[in-house]
């Protein structure tokens, strides 16, 4: 009996050793992500945090709960991607500085009328 019991531990004993080793294997893989991620991102780890505190940089379910809120960051993104290629297609096209800055000036102030023109849910009369 005492032989039985001394084998089946010793089965769990090795079972238990194999776990701990991948385990152990797990954890430095881990390990090794985080860390190869942790220098990628270094630059830009405190332009995120300026963002974040000020509030530009929403998680993706923090600030968007709700189905509205989800379909106003789609929106956001759709009239960002846009206004983006517009403004990359105007500095290639154009040599001057007053009129890309005015450009960007204009975009941030027509921002809001953009949106409602674009993205307006309300029926016409």
């Amino acid at each position: 009996m005492s032989r039985e019991r001394a084998r089946r531990r010793a089965e769990r004993e090795a079972a238990a050793a194999v776990e701990r080793e991948r385990r152990a294997r797990d954890r430095r893989r881990r390990e090794r992500r985080d860390a190869a991620v942790r220098v990628a991102t270094l630059p830009v780890r405190p332009v995120v945090a300026g963002l974040r505190a000020a509030g530009a940089l929403v998680d993706n379910h923090g600030g968007r709960r709700t189905a509205l809120g989800r379909a106003r960051g789609r929106e956001n993104g759709v009239l960002l991607a846009v206004v983006v290629a517009v403004h990359v297609i105007l500095w290639l096209l154009t040599g001057s500085w007053w009129l890309r800055g005015s450009a960007i000036v204009l975009t941030a102030l027509a921002w809001p009328l953009l949106t409602v023109v674009f993205f307006d849910r309300r029926p016409t009369r």
